[in-house]
């Protein structure tokens, strides 16, 4: 087997960072499987047990071991505390256990289970519905973790490989789950341990994708509760989740623009246009000639973002009075401003993007993700979907993305009191980080200083005495007349 490649392996995570990944995976997660085993949002196919699973008898004491499962997780971030194998143990199962998630909130599926009157399984019975049977979670997750510890030669394989074998053997004796539920789960296990093996010895940085991945979980979930509602207030609250997340995954994408995601240059555009690139209209083909030309010309006349983002609109890096402050906002919410760039952009003899391999692989395999969900969805269904993706990427995104770019470059040294550089730094807090500086891209000042950082890396840039702007100063950066209200107090 070939070595895995030391520097997908170089970051060990502190005790913290594990166990608060940790936390947010049990109350994320915890509170998914709540859902999808209680209130299912599709018809429930239910599963008939085949000529094997009539043979297989229910064992009352193989119950604790079944639960043992909910110790897996636990079990990686202490004992891999320390060591380079915790984040890709803990991506992979977590991305299993995302993936059949996942798949029972679309595809519902219940095992038909023959009542227990007495001991451990009936107990297990009362307070575990049958819901969520196909693909089977415990044993897709321990497994996913088996391949990657065994791929990169860790001892803790064979421990974590008999507690797989385990739990496939007690998810039968406890009655739930069927053979072919678990054969499921053991197919998925061994696919995401791949890919996660894949994804290392490729030297993506797997904290990045693991955030492509949570931004696409939280828009897949709005999706389906959206579709599910059917009501234009739940199409209102999904339009603004939807943008908010792609505009997340925007900020990825612009970390992977100076190959961040990975240094292997195919595979960084190649999944960068998978994961918002092509879905979101911008291929990284397109966006970072411009971007680059923007990080050596900041500020100046050649700066791109200055001669197509603002052309032909009120912003002129100094706060608006109101009734042009409302038509620059109301323009990036109704596509104007978006037209007038790309005008200019166009009379400027701009170029499209380049038609590379990654670009036309990232395309190929959407086409072929769209497939099953073509099959699977009505008409009415697929124009609702096109409608929660494309209207709110091109309106509320793309207004949240032209504030974000206000509050990245001043006009220039002294434009703004007390400020004397061309790239803004803010302090944030969670509401921020959700609408508009995620990821840590409020430290705009510190990326422009090291662009060649990535966005994990960008906090511990700025020395404590760098001056920084409070998020409660933005309002004022934009409106004059917050900056009047101010001084008259």
């Amino acid at each position: 087997m070939r070595a895995i490649p030391s520097a997908s392996l170089s970051y060990i995570p502190s005790a913290f960072d594990a166990w608060r990944w940790l936390a947010i995976y049990v109350v994320a997660s915890g509170a998914l499987y709540f859902w999808v085993t209680h209130a299912p949002m599709a018809p429930v196919v239910v599963l008939r047990p085949g000529p094997y699973d009539a043979v297989i008898p229910r064992v009352s004491a193989s119950v604790p071991l079944y639960l043992s499962y909910a110790l897996v997780m636990p079990s990686i971030v202490w004992f891999g505390r320390g060591r380079n194998w915790l984040l890709p143990a803990f991506f992979a199962g977590a991305l299993a256990a995302g993936l059949c998630i996942v798949s029972h909130l679309f595809w519902p599926t219940a095992v038909s289970r023959s009542p227990a009157v007495s001991g451990w399984i009936a107990w297990l019975y009362r307070i575990d519905t049958p819901l969520a049977a196909s693909p089977c979670g415990h044993v897709a997750l321990p497994v996913a973790v088996t391949v990657v510890l065994a791929a990169l030669r860790v001892r803790a394989a064979r421990y974590y490989a008999a507690w797989s074998a385990i739990l496939a053997l007690t998810v039968l004796t406890t009655g739930q789950h069927l053979l072919a539920d678990m054969l499921a789960g053991l197919a998925l296990g061994v696919g995401v341990g791949g890919v996660t093996t894949a994804l290392i010895r490729l030297d993506v940085d797997l904290r990045t994708a693991a955030a492509l991945l949570l931004e696409w979980l939280c828009i897949v979930v709005t999706l389906r509760v959206a579709l599910s509602v059917g009501h234009w207030g739940g199409y209102l609250v999904a339009a603004v989740i939807v943008a908010t997340r792609q505009h997340a995954l925007f900020i990825l994408y612009h970390d992977a623009t100076h190959y961040h995601l990975t240094r292997r240059r195919f595979a960084n555009d190649f999944l960068i246009n998978l994961a918002i690139g092509v879905p979101g209209l911008v291929p990284i083909e397109f966006y970072r000639p411009l971007h680059l030309a923007h990080h050596r010309h900041v500020g100046t006349a050649d700066d791109p973002e200055r001669n197509y983002l603002y052309h032909a609109q009120p912003w002129k890096f100094e706060p608006l009075d109101t009734l042009p402050l409302v038509r620059q906002l109301l323009g990036d919410l109704f596509v104007v401003n978006m037209v007038k760039n790309m005008r200019a952009y166009r009379r400027a003899n701009g170029r499209g993007a380049s038609m590379s391999l990654p670009l036309l692989a990232a395309i190929s395999t959407w086409g072929i993700l769209l497939v099953p969900l073509v099959h699977a969805c009505t008409v009415r269904e697929l124009l609702t979907l096109a409608a929660l993706w494309f209207v709110p990427l091109v309106t509320i995104g793309a207004l949240v993305q032209k504030i974000r770019s206000i509050a990245e470059h001043s006009g220039g040294p002294g434009v703004t009191a007390g400020w004397n550089d061309w790239t803004y730094s803010w302090r944030v807090g969670l509401l921020g980080r959700f609408f508009i500086w995620p990821y840590n891209i409020n430290y705009h000042q510190q990326h422009h200083r090291e662009p060649g950082v990535a966005w994990h890396r960008l906090p511990g840039l700025r020395a404590s005495d760098e001056p920084v702007l409070s998020s409660r100063q933005l309002l004022a950066l934009l409106w004059s007349g917050a900056s009047r209200r101010g001084s008259q107090r």
